[in-house]
């Protein structure tokens, strides 16, 4: 059988931070056979990897060119390669494999025309899009970006995001968020529409990058986790966010009583029939609730007070304009949840992060945080107390936070700074969430 010989790249992406040992991709070849399968070999060296791939192509060969003109096709036209890519890779002698004839029909490139990029991702440093199959145990992929996430089809129209139903299903789609160490002001200024007391603007700072989800977790993932829950969804639909849910039910054991929940408390593991607890023991991966602070700093997407996450200005305290395109609360609801991703995402490709549920977080709640500094407001050492020395033990003065706003409520209440509680064994309709887990992530 023939073969076409094909130019190729190496790439190594490091960490942010200095790492001990730097994966290292060499001797990168990419071939293509007389039936159109290409077929990229490559060599992986010093430590083990995320490997992610890009293929270019319409190079200017001219001499006197100052530009190469190497320019990716796309990852629309790549995301069905397999073998060695999109996961994390061991050191060794590698294969990966592509159907252009697939994903990127009646192309035709001259000899040398195009060229294959190799890219390793050190393991504290992992591309943006993390994907984890709820159907198959410890099977995680990633991507660099969202024209790389596989579709449901070849012929499958527009985004992957919202048009590929398994990430409302069966996996989860997690986007990276790069907090660490920025310093950024969490609650909302004096000015802003309708603040609440509780909003104390201050200067907060996160340990870690992590990943989040894009979507809240819907019926068929909490299903596809927690088959023998009790717990009912009020809005029923498989993409419908899980709603009607108690704080107690995602981390801790709504079976016992809350003097026993201690054990399960962040900073320790969630309980291990509890959904969290269930989520982990399949994937292998830290997965939890945000914390405050991380739920608000996703939230924001960059933006400041007096703004939603596309960066549109917080307009009214009822019915605004902007929120309306973003997600679904009083003025827009069709008398419950929508379908997770039916309106715009945030700046950062987040969806329903205003309105839609309610998402519970990790902390205690208190009226004042300002002075966390963007920590959990749980004492690490005692996770009956938060940070403050408050000791949370009675029944009704167990509250934890919960944020962004539901489909009853107003323009108000979906604000990135807005703060509500409850008591974590209370439930009700508009109540869900979204995970977090840091992955290795630094």
């Amino acid at each position: 059988m023939n073969k076409t010989n094909l130019t190729a790249l190496c790439a190594t992406l490091a960490a942010a931070a200095a790492s001990a040992s730097v994966p290292v991709v060499g001797s990168v070849s990419m071939t293509q056979a007389d039936n159109r399968v290409v077929t990229i070999t490559y060599t992986l060296s010093d430590a083990p990897a995320v490997i992610t791939l890009d293929v270019q192509t319409n190079a200017n060969t001219s001499a006197a060119a100052n530009d190469p003109g190497w320019t990716s096709i796309g990852g629309e036209a790549i995301w069905n390669a397999e073998g060695d890519v999109w996961k994390e890779v061991a050191a060794g002698s590698r294969t990966i494999t592509w159907r252009p004839d697939h994903s990127w029909p009646d192309h035709v490139i001259e000899n040398g025309g195009a060229r294959a990029v190799v890219t390793a991702w050190a393991l504290e440093n992992t591309p943006d899009y993390m994907v984890v199959d709820l159907a198959a145990a410890n099977t995680v992929r990633y991507y660099p970006g969202v024209d790389y996430l596989p579709k449901s089809g070849f012929d499958q129209p527009g985004a992957a995001v919202t048009n590929n139903p398994a990430y409302k299903t069966t996996k989860l789609l997690m986007r990276k968020i790069m907090a660490s160490g920025i310093e950024w002001t969490m609650g909302s200024a004096d000015g802003e529409t309708q603040r609440n007391a509780n909003e104390t603007p201050h200067v907060a700072t996160l340990a870690n990058n992590y990943y989040i989800g894009v979507f809240e977790v819907t019926q068929a993932q909490w299903a596809n986790i927690n088959p023998g829950s009790s717990a009912t969804a009020s809005n029923v639909g498989e993409t419908r966010p899980m709603d009607n849910l108690c704080y107690n039910e995602i981390r801790n054991d709504p079976g016992t009583s809350h003097a026993s929940h201690a054990a399960y408390d962040w900073p320790n593991d969630p309980h291990p029939s509890s959904f969290l607890g269930l989520l982990r023991a399949k994937t292998g991966l830290d997965f939890d609730l945000p914390s405050e602070a991380q739920w608000e700093f996703a939230a924001r997407s960059g933006n400041g007070s007096g703004h939603w996450n596309d960066g549109s200005a917080v307009l009214n305290t009822d019915a605004d304009a902007n929120l309306g395109n973003l997600g679904c609360y009083n003025a827009n609801t069709p008398g419950g949840t929508a379908v997770v991703g039916s309106y715009a995402p945030s700046a950062w490709g987040l969806y329903d992060m205003h309105g839609n549920v309610f998402e519970w977080c990790l902390d205690w709640y208190e009226d004042d945080i300002s002075g966390n500094g963007g920590s959990a407001n749980i004492d690490p050492s005692n996770s009956t107390k938060t940070l403050s020395g408050a000791t949370k033990t009675g029944e009704w003065d167990m509250l934890r936070v919960f944020c962004g706003g539901a489909y009853g409520s107003a323009a108000k209440g979906c604000r990135a700074a807005y703060r509500g509680s409850n008591p974590e064994w209370f439930r009700q309709p508009t109540y869900g969430f979204r995970v977090v887990c840091t992955a290795g992530l630094r």
